[in-house]
């Protein structure tokens, strides 16, 4: 029980961002370690109370460590001239060595003690999935499961339909944006895509500021202001990723005989969907390395962070790169031997940050890229503007190889739309500044249709328009186009949406 425990409270405290498949294998491995520890004191004392009770206290003094580090470095320690981890660490060992030697020496009786220390660690156990059941129970939105129960009917002819390419590129810029803040000229890019025949937006803003809401809107053709009122001030992302399993757009499609295929993006929105025939890209899709991080954090491994931190970020930098590759890789071979339509839906975590490519491609070290973390390390303005432009040239790069490709490759014109969900962060802690909000606002939004038929579509047209453009322009259907209109919202706040449409939209 007190094995379990720890990987418990790690959820309860990131379950608006962490996935329940992720604790199946640190599960696993803590029961494993735990045992083996057990029977191995067992099989040194001859005695299966006081083995089970030196078990149970040796995990609990390794994953309460991080607390107490934690809670010492918060409130008390200020300036000294001995490092807290060595501190604790003399004092751990202290109560290792007497812990033991008062277990092991005593003559007394433990079963009280053992039955103590069940209840103790029976109630912990049952005062966390409380919390977790009482947050399910809050969050439960089973209501909005049957809204997207009717999927759009689709006019054409089923063997004629095209396949459609819809790829997110996370926090991707706009040309102008770049030219403005990053001082940075795509133009060749824009111009490849119009000489391939794209309509580009010149002025396109995402309808949210958060991937997930941004993503939810579009894919479900709809704002997502009414979600205020259920969810009131809530960070948790659940009836997002609930809208996202089972968004309208792939529905539609799905119903209309298509294939659908997603990529695991490595965002916890997008790793995988439900609603997809397959999810690639997704070699670790049940190992998360962050839930890792978090126990390690509340273990005595913390004390390790005092002479090693190049593991945790060398893992997290070689598989973001990994997986973007995987993503540009794959996308031009899923056509290949299926004779159905498919729709495609490819979000790719860059040129967002961690910064893990240079111009050509090439490594970035990865102490400049993540943190012990996990999280992308924190650069100066000017580094980050570097990184981030160096990346959008790579990016931009496997773009052009890849369009073409899909383009050259398909026996017949495929649709496909490029966007980013948002556009980056430019002085994201200032929620009022005007820059922060035309830059977090501004994305980039082109679409390749086969018949070059752009009628539905302008310059200011936003996501929540996008695949209602693509039906009525393509399939024949009669959705309408909605009023184009821009909400903010910061993380911690995401259902409290603010519009800003007149501050950002230059009609």
């Amino acid at each position: 029980m007190i094995a379990l425990f720890p990987v418990f409270l790690v959820y309860q405290q990131n379950i608006h961002l962490v996935l329940l498949q992720g604790l199946i294998l640190p599960i696993l491995i803590i029961l494993s370690i735990a045992i083996a520890l057990w029977y191995g004191l067992k099989i040194i004392l001859k005695n299966t109370i006081k083995s089970a009770l030196l078990s149970s206290f040796y995990t609990f003094l390794f994953f309460s460590y991080g607390h107490v580090f934690t809670i010492i470095e918060s409130n008390f320690i200020q300036e000294s001239l001995i490092p807290t981890h060595v501190i604790l660490l003399i004092s751990y060992t202290a109560c290792v060595v007497l812990g033991t030697y008062c277990i092991v020496k005593t003559n007394q009786k433990l079963n009280d003690t053992t039955k103590i220390v069940n209840v103790m660690s029976i109630a912990a156990i049952v005062f966390v999935f409380f919390n977790i059941g009482i947050h399910d129970f809050e969050n439960s939105y089973n209501s909005l499961q049957e809204e997207n129960s009717n999927p759009i009917v689709l006019g054409n002819d089923l063997r004629n339909t095209p396949d459609i390419y819809y790829i997110i590129m996370d926090e991707y810029a706009p040309l102008r944006t770049l030219e403005r803040y990053y001082d940075y000229d795509n133009s060749d890019f824009v111009k490849f895509l119009e000489e391939k025949g794209f309509y580009v937006t010149k002025n396109s803003h995402s309808n949210y500021a958060q991937t997930s809401t941004s993503l939810a809107s579009t894919l479900n053709m709809k704002y997502l202001n009414y979600l205020s009122d259920i969810v009131g001030e809530s960070k948790d992302h659940g009836i997002l990723y609930q809208m996202l399993d089972n968004n309208l757009v792939m529905k539609s499609f799905k119903s209309a005989g298509y294939q659908i295929y997603s990529f695991d993006s490595g965002a916890w929105s997008t790793r995988s969907l439900n609603i997809a025939d397959e999810n690639l890209c997704s070699k670790n899709q049940n190992v998360d390395f962050r839930t890792f991080y978090q126990l390690k954090q509340t273990s005595i491994l913390r004390s390790l962070d005092m002479f090693i931190k190049e593991p945790t970020s060398r893992i997290f930098h070689q598989e973001h790169r990994d997986r973007i590759l995987c993503q540009f890789d794959e996308i031009t071979k899923i056509k290949q031997g299926i004779e159905e339509p498919i729709f495609v839906f490819m979000h790719v975590l860059s040129p967002h940050d961690p910064f893990v490519f240079g111009p050509n491609g090439e490594e970035v070290d990865y102490e400049y890229t993540f943190g012990p973390t996990g999280e992308p390390v924190s650069l100066t303005s000017s580094e980050g503007i570097k990184a981030y432009r160096d990346q959008v040239t790579y990016v931009s790069k496997l773009l052009q190889q890849t369009i073409d490709k899909l383009i050259e490759n398909s026996d017949s014109p495929p649709i496909i739309i490029l966007q980013s969900d948002t556009g980056p962060s430019i002085d994201f802690a200032d929620t009022t500044n005007e820059a922060h909000y035309i830059g977090r606002m501004s994305i980039i939004n082109a679409y390749y249709f086969p018949d070059g038929k752009y009628d539905l579509l302008y310059h200011d047209i936003t996501p929540v328009n996008s695949f209602r453009a693509v039906f009525d322009s393509q399939f024949q259907t009669n959705n309408g186009l909605l009023k184009d209109k821009l909400f903010f919202s910061t993380y911690e706040k995401l259902f409290t949406f603010i519009e800003i449409t007149d501050s950002v939209i230059v009609r």
